[in-house]
């Protein structure tokens, strides 16, 4: 069992959580910039708000990390024998954390569906994610993926920016009974704060933050199989030429021990676009270096 310490500390530092995402109210709508202003990866810069939301949300997910820390909550033991199954979740639906052989660990329950069409994989993630906000049966969706695309400016666009993602998200799950107080969907740079070189310490703290702080998934984009890459998604078993693709984080195996032992657990939607639907599993470092091949964002 996680020891009760641990548990209250967590408790205590999800209200902060909530706290500190906190949009600015006064501040009124961001201007979203035209599609041809773009950074490397193929985005747009974000906004001074959308990275002041950034900033607020990466500071709670620190002090949620050094809370744990703080409170006990000690490295993986890597001794322990990983499961190879997909993780099991409580009978009333709500997200568990086990703790067998005390391997630390969080999972959402959701549920994958599949993409409607080959620019849909944005959409199907905020399907996933909206059920998952709005607790709907395995076989009902809250929204149609046609509804979310136009959140989303998929249609516009033709493809799925992280910036348009969140909004749509935000729109997807604002006042569902999931939806945690003071919350607010933004997208974030991935960068290496630790200065160790990579993003897979980073990538592993913030999903630990959104899955068992927040208590909601996080939208991934990646580039899935490359085949000029030494990386692929598990999903995706064979070379394609995609443009990039969204996924659904929904939960964490380990704290950060180095690239071998953390795992992400996540949804695909790509069955009959290059890649399957269900859920998988990846290394933390294997889904940090495909970020970092495609925009190096993330949308939480």
């Amino acid at each position: 069992m996680v020891p009760r310490r641990i548990v209250v500390a967590m408790t205590s530092i999800a209200l902060l959580l909530t706290a500190m995402v906190t949009p600015a109210a006064a501040a009124g709508p961001a201007r979203t910039p035209p599609p041809m202003e773009r950074v490397s990866g193929g985005e747009r810069p974000l906004t001074p708000q959308e990275r002041a939301l950034s900033d607020r949300k990466v500071a709670a997910a620190e002090a949620y990390v050094a809370s744990v820390r703080a409170a006990g909550g000690g490295l993986s033991t890597l001794a322990c024998v990983t499961p190879n199954g997909a993780p099991d979740v409580d009978t009333a639906g709500d997200p568990t954390t086990t703790s067998t052989c005390y391997v630390p660990s969080g999972f959402l329950p959701v549920q994958a569906r599949n993409q409607l069409k080959s620019t849909y994989c944005g959409p199907a993630v905020g399907q996933i994610i909206a059920n998952y906000a709005w607790a709907m049966k395995s076989n009902t969706n809250k929204y149609s993926q046609d509804t979310i695309a136009t959140w989303m400016l998929t249609n516009q666009y033709g493809l799925t920016n992280a910036p348009e993602l969140a909004a749509g998200l935000q729109k997807a799950t604002v006042s569902s009974p999931r939806f945690p107080a003071n919350f607010a969907w933004g997208a974030l740079d991935m960068r290496d704060r630790s200065g160790n070189g990579n993003i897979g310490d980073e990538l592993q703290d913030y999903v630990r933050a959104a899955v068992s702080g927040w208590k909601m998934p996080l939208a991934i984009p990646v580039k899935p199989h490359n085949k000029y890459s030494d990386f692929n998604l598990s999903s995706w078993p064979n070379p394609v030429a995609s443009p990039g693709h969204w996924i659904t984080a929904y939960g964490w195996y380990s704290y950060w021990t180095g690239p071998t032992l953390p795992r992400i657990y996540y949804a695909d939607s790509s069955k009959n676009y290059g890649g399957g639907t269900g859920t998988y599993w990846d290394r933390t470092s294997t889904i940090a270096n495909l970020i970092a091949e495609h925009t190096k964002r993330i949308v939480w």
